[in-house]
């Protein structure tokens, strides 16, 4: 689907809103963008980072009136109160894109009284650098075209995929928060190599090259995880050794505990609005 045709209407230009558009200026392909955002700051680094590539509204009424897609990048907490403010500009021929965590389809489309088809999106921060990964749930009116105009928007900042709304706090806790597993892991791997006497410029290298390249395993090689690590551990070797300390530290617990909490947080965040 051609996006060079399409006029995108961006509320909320903090680091995601701005990620995606970075993403969407990196192609010849790209949509008429405008943009809001109520903090004056994020306007202005819009404008600076983006000079003459994208319109700054006066306001997300005023945005709301220029556009055919709309996507909301603002915090949870706030979706109530912008979606009160622009409903009566809405048109149905329009498309609402949401990317606040935890809201659910419902509670959008009760806000905006079923105008206009929506569709629900979690994004995570590798979108920053063209890496994300987008899940995407269509809402009641949303039909394929809508669905394919989503994927092709988030494509732009990573790979997407489609899952049943029912998922999408899964989705939260995994893809959404996940990163912040992996910076966790990676820092204290980081910190347990420096007190070995490792430099701490080398250990972080040494680090993030390893998972940087296992990730590249996994994806190219299409094998499962188990497989992989088992071509690395030999019997009675380093790799087991260090195996056995994390089993016995309850790491896969651990991360079992940290999804079910961060699923938990995203259905509270639901009812918040």
């Amino acid at each position: 689907m051609e996006l060079s045709s399409v006029k995108l209407g961006i509320i909320g230009t903090g680091n995601m809103g701005q990620a995606i558009i970075k993403g969407l200026l990196a192609n010849e392909d790209r949509p008429e963008i405008y943009a809001y955002d109520v903090a004056e700051v994020n306007c202005r680094q819009v404008q600076k980072h983006f000079a003459g590539q994208v319109s700054v509204a006066g306001g997300n009424k005023e945005l709301v009136k220029e556009v055919e897609v709309i996507l909301l990048a603002v915090k949870p907490q706030v979706v109530g109160k912008v979606l009160e403010e622009i409903v009566d500009d809405l048109d149905p021929g329009q498309l609402l894109l949401s990317i606040a965590a935890g809201i659910p389809l419902k509670t959008i489309e009760a806000a905006t009284a079923g105008k206009l088809p929506v569709v629900r999106i979690m994004p995570n921060t590798p979108a920053l650098v063209q890496k994300g990964m987008s899940a995407l749930a269509p809402g009641s009116l949303a039909t394929r075209r809508h669905m394919d105009l989503a994927a092709e928007i988030f494509s732009r900042v990573g790979k997407t995929v489609e899952v049943n709304e029912t998922l999408m706090d899964a989705v939260t806790a995994v893809s959404g928060s996940g990163p912040a597993y992996a910076f966790l892991v990676i820092e204290a791997m980081i910190d347990a190599a420096v007190k070995q006497g490792l430099p701490r410029d080398v250990a972080r290298t040494l680090v993030v090259e390893t998972f940087s390249g296992a990730c590249a395993l996994l994806q190219d090689t299409g094998q499962q995880p188990m497989v992989l690590k088992d071509m690395v551990t030999s019997p009675g070797g380093t790799t087991i050794a260090g195996l056995a300390a994390l089993e016995e530290q309850g790491i896969r617990a651990a991360f079992f505990q940290a999804v079910e909490a961060a699923c938990d947080r995203s259905r509270e965040l639901g009812k918040m609005v």
